[in-house]
């Protein structure tokens, strides 16, 4: 009976912490959203038919939105490993997009790998991230969910929502 009682007050007491610490954050172009150390802002967004040159040539089903993100590691020790697959799109009707693994190739095929090693403490990697989309898609902003449907939950809960406005690319 007594352990109960200290655990709902233990994650009361966490509950409210997180509602303290909490905070929704929606930013444009060039500005950052960041969850702990890490920092994400879009720097850049361009369209594509095709991506890569010679037998690496790869045609979009839809269209190539090429992305290119900057990513800072805020930390004083810790290094940090950028996923590509954790950026993701989402158009007007909340239908999300992810990278696209054959566009992605056919353009570092051109580019050579971006921030494919671990990111140092106090240091930021630009690389651009391609996603397939449909011709017709209407894309609103970019969100990062590195963790799935748990991650992102826990995301909102503990940051908030946060996600960076693309504005009109029509």
């Amino acid at each position: 009976m007594a352990a109960g009682i200290v655990a709902v007050v233990l994650v009361a007491l966490l509950a409210m912490l997180a509602v303290l610490n909490r905070r929704d954050q929606i930013v444009g172009l060039n500005q950052e959203i960041q969850y702990d150390d890490f920092a994400f802002s879009v720097t850049g967004v361009r369209k594509a038919n095709s991506l890569g040159s010679g037998s690496s040539l790869t045609k979009a089903q839809g269209v190539y939105y090429v992305v290119t993100l900057k990513v800072g590691n805020h930390a004083k020790r810790v290094d940090y490993t950028f996923k590509k697959n954790s950026a993701i799109l989402v158009d007007v009707e909340e239908k999300e997009f992810r990278p696209s693994i054959g566009g992605q190739q056919a353009l570092e095929s051109t580019t050579g790998k971006q921030c494919g090693s671990p990111i140092p403490a106090g240091a930021s990697c630009v690389s651009e991230v391609v996603f397939d989309l449909p011709a017709d898609a209407e894309v609103t902003h970019l969100r990062i969910s590195e963790g799935g449907l748990a991650g992102d939950i826990l995301d909102i809960v503990f940051y908030g929502r946060k996600r960076i406005e693309l504005g009109s690319l029509q």
